[in-house]
């Protein structure tokens, strides 16, 4: 049992950690919009019956994702390609929607089948891989806020749950206002879109060489140099940056040389070389967080903003029914 109370970070407890999990909880909740969204859609072409079932079945995979994506949260935020692939997908999402706009309704909401599975389970997938897609820059949030894993675990699960059940009254308001579907794909265009703009600058031969001389040791001062020597091309703070090339990424050895100078004069042998080994690792997650949030995609704009832009297209399908007009079914 110590070892996974070590794994977790539990040892390590203070009772303001649970404050940061209910910040991480609310984070997610209001980040999460778009996420919602994209899930009511994908499980609206089911039975009535079979929806909340490929919900939770969906989720529980998530679960399982996330809880593995946290272990590994550093070198998940560096596959761009992750977010490529669900931008592409969202707004071929939105297209095929659109193009079938005038057919049948029967064939416009076809379940996407998957590999031969069923529509039940080819959902099922679709959901996971939506989660998956979302958790990138969910992950990198998140350890920005706490370094403790339970933390981390805790808070990004309970988000998940709160984002299920906002997922099924999605699906509510689309059976209850038929104009809603068509607004919720365009927020699915967007959503898609700024995934695509998102697109690491470095991957296209962008980048922006630090000097030799800029000297970093923790993330606040990676920031700093950055700021000074390869600044956004536009900066909107806390709303949106645009960079035209990509600063180098954080060095890991900065990180532990400057470790290893701040290092309390009375530490020594392993407990010293623990302190070093933890301190840089934290100072490394959060600049290479900040790197893949931040610096490195072409266009980047702040979740609370976009969720905010597709919460507003979404609004617009709130329309009141004509006389007669009875809401979509199931």
């Amino acid at each position: 049992m110590d070892w996974l109370i070590h794994a977790l970070d539990l040892h390590h407890f203070v009772p303001a950690d649970l404050l940061v999990v209910l910040v991480l909880v609310i984070l997610e909740g209001l980040l999460s919009c778009d996420n919602a969204v994209v899930l009511a859609l994908l499980v609206k072409n089911l039975p009535p019956e079979q929806r909340g079932k490929a919900l939770r079945y969906g989720i529980l995979g998530a679960y399982v994702f996330r809880i593995t994506a946290l272990f590994l949260a550093v070198w998940i935020m560096t596959i761009w390609w992750i977010k490529v692939a669900g931008g592409l997908y969202l707004c071929w999402l939105a297209f095929d929607f659109f193009r079938k706009h005038g057919a049948k309704k029967e064939e416009a909401r076809q379940v996407k089948l998957i590999l031969g599975l069923g529509a039940f389970w080819s959902t099922v997938v679709w959901v996971e891989l939506t989660d998956i897609v979302f958790s990138v820059d969910s992950i990198a949030a998140a350890v920005a806020l706490s370094k403790h894993l339970w933390v981390l675990i805790l808070g990004g699960l309970l988000g998940i749950l709160a984002m299920r059940f906002a997922a099924q009254g999605f699906v509510k308001l689309l059976e209850l206002f038929p104009r809603l579907e068509s607004c919720a794909f365009a927020a699915v265009a967007v959503i898609g879109l700024k995934l695509l703009l998102e697109f690491p600058m470095d991957v296209l031969g962008f980048r922006h060489a630090l000097p030799p001389e800029a000297v970093y040791a923790t993330s606040a001062e990676y920031d700093a140099v950055v700021a000074k020597h390869a600044p956004p091309a536009v900066g909107i703070p806390h709303v949106m940056t645009i960079n035209l090339a990509a600063p180098d990424a954080p060095s890991r050895e900065r990180m532990v040389a400057g470790a290893e100078a701040a290092a309390p004069a009375e530490l020594s042998g392993a407990a010293r070389a623990e302190w070093v080994r933890e301190k840089a690792d934290d100072e490394f997650a959060d600049a290479e967080a900040s790197w893949a949030l931040h610096h490195r995609p072409f266009i980047e704009i702040e979740g609370w903003a976009s969720s905010l832009v597709v919460l507003g297209i979404f609004a617009t399908g709130f329309l009141r029914r004509k006389d007669g007009e009875k809401p979509a079914a199931g």
